[in-house]
């Protein structure tokens, strides 16, 4: 990564990108370390500020109209060049050869939305269910990361209005051989599942409830006596060879677990209350029914994935909710104040890129700790960053981040020992009463594993 953002790797993919067409006292080096500077340090991004931080810090004077017209089309090129090239230099390690080996990968993937200034409505539409939102503008950033190495595998930035089954649909290419696809229903569909199927790959996923399930014979399955048959056996959980869909047929292991009838009472409200808004009535009885489970579908082999890791690992697909919520709370994604589109995206990406350098930082700590002999011996020892608090805390690091990026040799090792005594204090995510955790689910995937 150090490579990537040296000073001649970013006038190298200025160039490439026309972003630097000739010499100028802004060089792209600088412009790059003034854009890094202030998404670190503000929030808003205002020329204001940046033409200040050129002359304090840089010793080049600009007016705030000069500045801005050095945001344009080929700036965004330049940034998510160096976005791109970040992402492709990535490391792997993690958990990598202990979690779950029959899959080379382990991928968990997600959008977060939000909305971005009314001048780009135009380009970048707000998702039509939003509507306690001002702004009618709005983007949808979908990302991707793998479980086992830490290694971002997505992150595009698209108009709020494209949704994830559409995603799902235009991005199945991306899946490999022995990958372990991880999604919510949101990118829920039968062809993309046939699709991950016809190249080997495999899937995790919740059943949508409109998907028609079928046994061994062709016939549609009853839940209400499936429910009725375990309820009076006392059994929670089932496992069952079916096929689903309509007008292709997927053969596929579903498993099922009871809820309490609090939670699915629940379930019925919010659907009810759904259903009404979108003006399509009451619901189904077979709805209703299936919200007395949890059901999953996957192709993996029992061998592969057993009933009892389904659940806890579908559980872990939270943790990227968790990441969307650092990226707002902490790094404000989403509050970028209005100004020309050509600087909102440079922006955008900047702090993108900054966030992604600062998960692989964490991921480092995180396989320093793995990597540990004892731990490998023995994985209920296995300790794992606070993804929370280790942002929080080097969002507030930012020179020694920079000063990492741009040093090598003593001074670089100096500055890496320093950011790990920060975050090995008081940085562990810690057990809550009650609930398996993110550590004491991977405790139980690496055991199982290793049976």
């Amino acid at each position: 990564m150090r490579e990537v953002l040296s000073r001649p790797h970013l006038h190298e993919l200025a160039v490439s990108s026309g972003f630097c067409e000739r010499s100028s006292k802004l060089s792209p080096e600088i412009f790059f370390d003034m854009m890094f500077y202030t998404v670190s340090y503000t929030e808003q991004g205002s020329l204001s500020y940046m033409a200040s931080l050129l002359k304090s810090d840089f010793g080049i004077e600009m007016t705030k109209q000069s500045l801005d017209e050095r945001f344009n089309e080929k700036c965004v090129d330049f940034v998510n060049a160096v976005l791109r090239e970040v992402l492709r230099k990535q490391f792997a390690g993690l958990y990598s050869g202990e979690l779950l080996p029959s899959f080379s990968r382990i991928r968990i993937k997600d959008s977060t939305k939000f909305t971005v200034p009314p001048n780009m409505q135009e380009e970048f539409k707000a998702c039509g269910g939003d509507t306690h939102s001002r702004s009618k503008a709005g983007v949808s950033v979908q990302y991707e990361y793998d479980l086992k190495s830490g290694e971002v595998t997505d992150l595009n930035i698209t108009s709020g209005d494209r949704n994830d089954r559409t995603d799902a649909g235009e991005s199945v290419e991306n899946m490999e051989k022995n990958d372990l696809i991880i999604r919510d229903l949101g990118y829920f569909s039968t062809p993309v599942l046939k699709s991950c199927m016809e190249k080997e790959a495999f899937f995790l996923s919740r059943l949508d409830c409109s998907t028609h399930v079928y046994d061994a014979n062709m016939k549609q399955i009853s839940f209400k006596n499936i429910h009725k048959s375990m309820k009076k056996s006392g059994v929670i959980e089932k496992e069952m060879l079916v096929y689903v869909g309509k007008k292709t047929l997927l053969p596929v292991r579903m498993i099922l677990q009871l809820v309490p009838e609090e939670v699915c009472k629940q379930r019925i409200r919010e659907k009810t209350k759904k259903s009404k808004g979108q003006g399509r009535g009451r619901l189904t009885e077979e709805t209703k029914i299936r919200c007395w489970f949890n059901i999953f579908i996957t192709n993996a082999e029992e061998s592969q994935l057993s009933v009892e890791q389904v659940f806890p690992l579908y559980r872990l697909r939270w943790q990227i909710e968790l990441q969307f919520k650092c990226w707002k709370s902490i790094f404000k994604i989403d509050k970028l104040q209005k100004m020309k589109k050509h600087r909102y995206f440079t922006l955008l990406y900047i702090k993108l890129l900054l966030i992604i350098i600062n998960l692989q930082i964490t991921h480092s700590l995180q396989q320093s700790i793995i990597q540990n002999p004892n731990i490998q011996n023995d994985p209920k020892k296995i300790k794992v960053l606070s993804m929370n608090k280790a942002l929080k805390t080097l969002k507030t690091l930012f020179h020694e981040i920079f000063g990492l990026l741009r040093e090598s040799g003593r001074k670089a090792k100096e500055i890496a020992q320093y950011i790990q005594d920060r975050l090995w204090k008081n940085h562990w995510l810690e057990s809550k009463k009650g609930k398996l955790c993110f550590p004491e689910i991977l405790q139980l995937m690496i055991c199982k594993s290793q049976k």
